[in-house]
């Protein structure tokens, strides 16, 4: 009985997170050195935002615990920046969009709150 009561408050890893982090940290550095002329990657490059859309895809197919999904931002993201990178739109003039966004997501989770996270006694910490 104490051995699964130990169980439950180790920290897990997340998995998922480092995957994510790494990629992203990997896609960053891709960026930087082909901004900076040390490898060429225009061209060949060019639709590296589905790597977000992916990821975004991949966070709002699992519900988390609470039952709410998470990856949308990372999903608009990855839109916003390849409608950007093929020329549908521009940096200097669709950056408004990330406000518009920021405002829906404040209004829905205003209209969703998530539901109250169960408070942990004091003896338990």
């Amino acid at each position: 009985m104490e051995q699964a009561v130990s169980d439950e408050l180790e920290p897990r890893v997340n998995t998922e997170g480092i995957v994510i982090g790494a990629v992203i940290m990997l896609l960053g550095g891709t960026i930087m050195l082909d901004r900076a002329g040390i490898i060429h990657l225009y061209g060949r490059f060019v639709f590296w935002p589905f790597v977000l859309i992916t990821l975004g895809l991949i966070k709002l197919s699992k519900r988390r615990d609470d039952g709410r999904r998470e990856g949308g931002w990372w999903v608009f993201l990855g839109v916003w920046l390849l409608l950007n990178d093929v020329g549908v739109l521009a940096f200097r003039t669709s950056w408004p969009l990330i406000l518009v966004a920021v405002g829906g997501s404040i209004v829905w989770n205003a209209l969703h709150p998530r539901a109250p996270r169960p408070r942990r006694n004091a003896e338990n910490s």
